[in-house]
């Protein structure tokens, strides 16, 4: 079985954009996510608020594989013992 490749010369394929979106009068921020005239790109600021929840959405799945991590180690012996450790160490002061 032989697969061909197909090159596209289309602007829209190179910058990864769909054809729906090739020519909307409204675009993402890329760093915000908010969507944006055109006629506004260059005034937008983005809002600090908005740039954490966008950030975080991005990151969802790193902050998903980061907490079952956790869990797991609080669970092995060793997370254990730095469990009973913390609290030791926080019932001495």
């Amino acid at each position: 079985m032989e697969l061909t490749v197909l090159a596209h010369t289309s602007s829209y394929f190179d910058s990864g954009m769909s054809a729906f979106f090739a020519h909307s009068s409204y675009m993402p921020c890329t760093q915000c996510g908010v969507s944006v005239a055109a006629a506004q790109r260059e005034e937008h600021v983005c809002d600090p608020e908005q740039l954490l929840d966008f950030l975080m959405f991005q990151l969802r799945e790193e902050l998903a594989g980061f907490e079952d991590g956790v869990r797991e180690y609080l669970a092995s012996a060793q997370g254990r013992f730095a469990q009973w450790l913390a609290e030791r160490e926080r019932r001495k002061e």
